[in-house]
């Protein structure tokens, strides 16, 4: 029943987000301690397959517009994605940053077995699994379909760079919460 949770959960996202029903109750929010909160609840899966979370934060960050709960759950999905797709690397680092546009940045990086081209196109689709390993590697599909979601709910951007047996960043911007102040 414990695995059955998460699963139900993420079919039970999709339906609000299919129903244009996905809602986020944005509020001013310290991303550090956000992605301090998520790395350390993902501490114990990352030490059970003896990898490190290294989180890197760049200094004076300013609040963001976020919804606590959908940025968490986007944060742990990455996260968790990082994990299972690291291979023999022993690293996942997670940072933040302001862009040159004034958005904040957070960006989660393994150096793992990477994600091929052709598969890239299709990513964020809703039930995405690639071919090559999703016999190995269990999951539902519908991760980055949901974080996609949030994040756009959330007036900001996703996007993946990754090589073949080199590595994933992903990555996803939010506003700073004076900028949502000036819009509103």
């Amino acid at each position: 029943a414990k695995k059955l949770k998460p699963v139900v959960k993420q079919f039970w996202d999709v339906e609000r987000i299919s129903e244009k029903q996905l809602e986020v109750n944005v509020c001013e929010e310290r991303l550090p301690v956000l992605i301090q909160h998520a790395a350390d609840d993902m501490g114990i899966r990352s030490k059970a397959l003896v990898k490190t979370i290294t989180v890197k934060l760049a200094k004076d960050l300013p609040t963001v517009g976020a919804d606590r709960v959908t940025i968490y759950e986007v944060l742990t999905n990455l996260i968790d994605n990082a994990l299972k797709y690291c291979g023999t690397s022993k690293e996942i680092t997670i940072s933040a940053s302001l862009t040159k546009d004034g958005l904040v940045e957070t960006v989660v990086q393994d150096e793992g077995v990477g994600i091929p081209t052709v598969v890239m196109p299709t990513l964020f689709e809703k039930f995405h699994r690639n071919h090559r390993n999703k016999g190995d590697i269990s999951g539902t599909g519908l991760g980055l379909y949901i974080c996609k979601a949030i994040v756009n709910a959330h007036g900001g951007g996703i996007w993946v760079q990754s090589k073949e047996n080199e590595g994933t960043r992903v990555g996803f911007t939010l506003k700073p919460f004076s900028m949502l102040a000036e819009e509103l």
